[in-house]
């Protein structure tokens, strides 16, 4: 079986779990959150702003580099590879006419394309919300501005790839232990920890830890960094799938 086959495969299992629509449904949250904080509170928004709408995309982009689209990466990089813990395959996956270097590239391909529905998604989302923010304060005249869509894409591109480290690691951790809270637990204090170390005590630090660069965006002082701690988000992702693999490929058929 070649790698598409395996891709596929891995793919109708994906439909038959609740993976596509917690991707979607995490796309949703934080333009949601900022769309009731608006109508709670229309002081938000500043409507002195001289461009809002990229300001507003800003914000957004943002909220879900920093938040949510880690928090979705560690769940999903958990909730794929419990489907064979769950369904007890795994035995029946290494005695199929697959290569373990297929199933594992399938199953790290799988994860990238929700990625990138996560993004296609909550972008839709954003805009939806500043559709919704217009109605609640046509004041500010959004729709009037042009939208920078280079910068929308660029931002989009940042959050990507700031995460592939992140997404290595925690993709190999999701298929070592059969007990899904170990990899999410860790996941979750390791980003609280890179967050608070990029933007709190310690920035020298967080150049090295690539739970931290999702803030690196964030920070005035570490987002002229943005293209070197790129090159080494991928050098971790290239690492650490490396590593995945070679401890996946020693695991035998009676795991």
């Amino acid at each position: 079986m070649n790698l598409l086959i395996s891709l596929r495969s891995e793919l109708l299992k994906t439909r038959r779990t609740a993976s596509f629509y917690l991707t979607l449904i995490g796309a949703a949250v934080g333009p949601v959150i900022y769309l009731f904080n608006v109508l709670v509170d229309e002081d938000e928004i500043d409507a002195s702003t001289k461009d809002p709408l990229n300001a507003l995309f800003k914000i957004l982009s943002e909220m879900n580099g920093a938040v949510f689209f880690p928090w979705f990466i560690i769940l999903i990089c958990t909730l794929l590879p419990q489907v064979e813990y769950r369904n007890n395959t795994w035995k029946q996956i290494f005695a199929s006419p697959q290569t373990k270097a297929n199933v594992f590239l399938a199953k790290f391909m799988n994860v990238h394309l929700l990625m990138l529905v996560f993004l296609m998604a909550t972008h839709l989302f954003m805009f939806l919300t500043i559709i919704g923010i217009n109605f609640i304060k046509p004041t500010l005249n959004l729709f009037k501005h042009s939208l920078y869509g280079s910068a929308v894409l660029v931002n989009a591109a940042n959050a990507y790839i700031l995460m592939l480290g992140v997404c290595a690691i925690q993709f190999w951790i999701g298929l070592r232990f059969r007990n899904f809270i170990v990899p999410i637990g860790m996941g979750l204090a390791l980003w609280l920890t890179g967050t608070l170390l990029a933007l709190h005590f310690n920035p020298n630090l967080a150049y090295y830890f690539p739970y931290s660069f999702h803030a690196f965006p964030l920070s005035p002082k570490l987002k002229p960094q943005l293209t070197q701690i790129a090159w080494t988000s991928l050098g971790y992702a290239l690492l650490f799938l490396i590593v995945g693999f070679f401890d996946f490929r020693r695991r035998t058929v009676s795991k």
